[in-house]
């Protein structure tokens, strides 16, 4: 069987960057770690995933695991490593037998294949307190835990999380007898049978803040119509769409000195193998997409968030030009939105002009939802057009906590195809936001969500909450740069218009399209309720 340990939290680090977590349910792209891990274990043995007991198991992660077969075990809080192998043995009561044990904060690609008696040796290791191995030849001699040394030199191999035994009761009496310490145990174990060393390539470790982020290069959640390729100092995008690209690297190179602290750092732009591309550096940061899905900060962390976005979009309505913005709020909104609507149908053959409904409300046409949208944006409001990045929402803005500031990439750079600019119309960002935090855009990137159909235009659509984001909405109302309110009337009606008009940008992902349907349908069907109450109440998810 196989036992991942993940009994306690990840240290103050992590917890700063993504609250208080097991190491197992840290964010990597669109996932959690365990999604990883256990794609490399497999279903052929028994799977037992070891979790504090203090810690919430959220019901969507308790259903994925379900699914994966694996049995979730609680277990006390403050327990040492090696206490958790005893008590996690005993609850399962698994006699003896092949135990497999791989911890919570590593993720092994090609895992070894059935081997036993054997540990997970790697000769890559930073400046961090580690379990190094003595070897003669290719059998462990002994584990010892080496703090980190101020004199330069080279580290012997370290244990990194992988190891298999050919008798679970033999090395539960091994930790007995060591009192509970897990690498002691190990070390009586290896005493009594001998532990072959397995040298492990592809070695990730999530366990320190530094190497979580170079870990986390292995996961690119670009669409298909995107190429990002990442060497951990610099980031290339490249594309088909030379405009785009074009446009992009314009709109960083374009930034005025008090926006590029908010900025990622543009370092070239080019052609190279008949493509486009620009680069930027790589910043070790998280995203606040995988923050809102899959973290647990508090109140005062995404109030700097927020804050930031103030500072940020103030900068945006400080630099304006006295053309309107009206007539870019328009292309980006309405136009944009009946043109990609009438291209998803002719891709999908969807009745884009029959009824629908939401949780069996009947609901307009899905191109007459986008005419009613016309009349709830004001395209006469004379507003001047201020820098715009066109795509603020959670996915393309990182934050460093250190700095309390967020940091934008994959600007939009334009609203006329082919036509580069910094400008536009400072609500069509405002949507942006409103799409993540209200939208909840992310949870469906990453499929956490429950969909049902009536028939072919009825949906239903339900998201899984955390603590924070009925607190994030909130905070948002309070949100107002230039006269723009974050949760007005306005605003919602551009977020479901930023739904419709993605549409056909997902045609890899039917089940992704069919999300973002329901989804148009349930903010829509909360903006109409708000109207006909006539209140501006903020739309707000079921």
């Amino acid at each position: 069987m196989w036992l991942v340990l993940s009994s306690a939290y990840v240290g103050q680090e992590l917890a700063a960057e993504f609250g208080l977590l097991p190491p197992t349910f840290l964010p990597v792209g669109t996932k959690r770690l365990y999604e990883y891990q256990l794609a490399e274990i497999g279903t052929e043995n028994p799977v037992y995933l070891t979790l504090p007991h203090s810690f919430a198991l959220p019901p969507e992660d308790a259903r994925r695991l379900r699914e994966l077969q694996v049995t979730v075990l609680p277990i006390p809080d403050g327990l040492s490593l090696g206490e958790a192998v005893i008590y996690a043995s005993n609850l399962i009561g698994a006699g003896d037998g092949p135990l497999r044990i791989l911890h919570g904060d590593t993720l092994v690609g090609d895992l070894p294949a059935g081997g036993q008696d054997e540990i997970g040796l790697s000769g890559e290791a930073d400046s961090y307190s580690w379990a190094e191995a003595e070897i003669r030849g290719e059998q462990l001699v002994r584990l010892e835990t080496v703090l980190p040394a101020p004199e330069l030199g080279a580290r012997r191999p370290v244990a990194c999380g992988y190891f298999s035994f050919s008798s679970n009761l033999a090395l539960v009496r091994a930790i007995t007898r060591a009192r509970g310490s897990f690498i002691e145990g190990i070390n009586l174990y290896a005493g009594e049978q001998a532990l072959q060393a397995r040298w492990l390539p592809s070695w990730f470790d999530f366990g320190h803040v530094q190497r979580y982020f170079r870990s986390r290069l292995i996961v690119s959640t670009t669409r298909a119509f995107n190429t990002l390729t990442i060497d951990g100092k610099t980031v290339r995008k490249t594309s088909q769409d030379g405009a785009k690209i074009k446009a992009e690297a314009a709109w960083f190179r374009a930034a005025p000195p008090d926006l590029q602290v908010y900025c990622a750092r543009i370092l070239q732009s080019g052609e190279a193998d008949g493509r486009h591309f620009y680069d930027t550096e790589y910043e070790y940061m998280p995203t606040l997409s995988e923050l809102f899905v899959f973290g647990l900060l508090g109140k005062r962390s995404w109030q700097h968030v927020l804050d930031s976005y103030r500072e940020m979009l103030g900068i945006f309505a400080r630099h304006r030009r006295s053309e309107p913005g009206d007539t870019a709020l328009r292309e980006l909104t309405i136009t944009k939105t009946r043109e990609r609507l009438q291209l998803y149908a002719e891709q999908t053959g969807f009745p884009v002009d029959a009824p629908t409904s939401f949780a069996g409300r009947p609901l307009p046409s899905l191109l007459r939802i986008a005419e009613q949208l016309e009349d709830r944006i004001d395209f006469e409001s004379g507003r001047p057009q201020t820098i715009m990045h066109g795509d603020v929402g959670f996915s393309n803005v990182m934050f460093n906590s250190r700095a309390r500031r967020i940091r934008v990439i994959d600007p939009r750079g334009f609203v006329q195809a082919g036509e580069p600019t910094l400008y536009g119309d400072l609500r069509y960002d405002f949507g942006k936001l409103a799409h993540s935090v209200v939208g909840r855009y992310d949870q469906i990137l990453a499929g956490r969500y429950e969909l049902a159909s009536d028939g072919r235009t009825g949906f239903t659509i339900a998201f899984e909450t955390a603590p924070h984001h009925g607190w994030l909405e909130d905070a948002l109302g309070d949100l107002t740069v230039d006269g723009v309110q974050a949760l007005s009337p306005e605003i919602a009606a551009i977020n479901v218009s930023l739904f419709l008009s993605m549409l056909p940008l997902h045609f890899d992902r039917p089940d992704r399209q069919r999300a973002f349907v329901a989804n148009a349908l349930r903010l829509f069907s909360r903006l109409e309720q708000s109207a006909a109450r006539g209140m501006a109440a903020p739309v707000r998810p079921a």
